[in-house]
């Protein structure tokens, strides 16, 4: 089993992402779907030993002239993650991605479309933004099924999916 931290537009929020970070030690893979996936660098001391995967945000400069790509794609346990910032940058036709992962919109979501889930795990840039409260996910990726947990910053569960395959 693998466990995986999923966070988005931090904006600069170190108490914020500091704290998802440290509630979730246990991880063994982070993921930073951009603005400012910089943001991680200040918590080198929380990253060790975790595999990173991050995307650019649209305010990077590497993602404006496309000098770093938008779009990763990481597999865990047989699972495929497509890693976005912006849901535009999503390509048309996605064949073999089990979940699409995407940011900037700051509304937690997850939705099911032909044969992929999207997720997005919110925000961590203040409390509340644009009407949402900070959150971030974690997933638990087991052979035959992903758990889905999304919490506030302060560890508390506000919603759980599970997806099987």
């Amino acid at each position: 089993m693998n466990k995986i931290i999923v966070l988005s537009d931090t904006h600069g929020n170190q108490l914020l992402l500091r704290k998802a970070l440290q509630n979730e030690e246990n991880v063994s893979i982070v993921f930073h779907l951009g603005d400012f996936y910089e943001d991680l660098d200040e918590n080198f001391d929380l990253l060790e030993n975790k595999t990173v995967v991050k995307v650019p945000g649209i305010f990077h400069p590497g993602y404006r002239d496309k000098t770093i790509p938008a779009v990763q794609i990481f597999t865990a346990e047989d699972w495929k993650f497509l890693l976005v910032h912006d849901p535009n940058d999503i390509p048309e036709k996605v064949e073999n991605i089990d979940l699409i992962l995407f940011g900037h919109t700051h509304n937690r979501t997850f939705f099911r479309k032909k044969n992929s889930y999207f997720l997005n795990p919110g925000h961590l840039k203040k409390t509340k933004d644009k009407g949402q409260q900070a959150s971030y996910a974690v997933l638990e990726i087991y052979p035959d099924f992903v758990s889905i947990v999304f919490k506030t910053p302060d560890g508390e569960i506000i919603s759980q999916e599970k997806i099987k395959r």
